[in-house]
């Protein structure tokens, strides 16, 4: 039998929460902006503190954001995909590739222009039907290895697909 190799190991790019970082930027410029322009009528002591304290709420969210990608993570083997997720608990959830029906690579816009893409998996598997890895770059190139391991992996294990009309 051959051994498992790694076709791919990895998070989710970071251009997946651009917007989310967009919007916590114009959000810290407006409460800053805000904040400056009306100094002079703020109130003083522990409530103007708290009025600054706004300032950490865009922060935050993306931070969030941010923490919460990394806490994905995606390994494609030979024999099957895994994808990993949780801070404190962990789930992981597993494919065997033989299950693997159709493959699809979605680009939208902002991902092509940073070489990012989503690829989506169509299984015959009855929990997961569909499975999506998202935010990956080289996307394409991945695909690729993908469809190649997919259909070595079924000639290995003497399976395949077979459509009914």
């Amino acid at each position: 039998m051959a051994e498992e190799r790694i076709i791919f190991k990895g998070n989710p790019s970071t251009v997946t929460i651009l917007g989310s970082l967009v919007l916590s930027v114009v959000i810290f410029i407006a409460i800053g902006v805000g904040l400056i322009y009306f100094h002079d009528h703020l109130p003083q002591g522990n409530a103007r503190y708290a009025l600054f304290a706004l300032l950490l709420i865009p922060v935050f969210i993306f931070l969030t954001k941010w923490s919460l990608l990394n806490f994905i993570s995606y390994e494609i083997t030979s024999e099957r995909i895994k994808i990993i997720r949780g801070i404190l608990s962990k789930r992981t959830d597993e494919l065997e590739l033989y299950r693997a029906k159709d493959t699809s690579l979605i680009e939208p816009f902002l991902y092509r222009m940073f070489g990012v893409g989503n690829i989506v998996i169509v299984t015959n598997d009855t929990s997961t039907p569909t499975l999506e890895l998202q935010g990956l770059n080289n996307a394409q190139e991945i695909r690729e290895q993908l469809r190649t391991a997919i259909e070595e992996c079924r000639q290995r294990k003497r399976t395949g697909i077979v459509e009914l009309e």
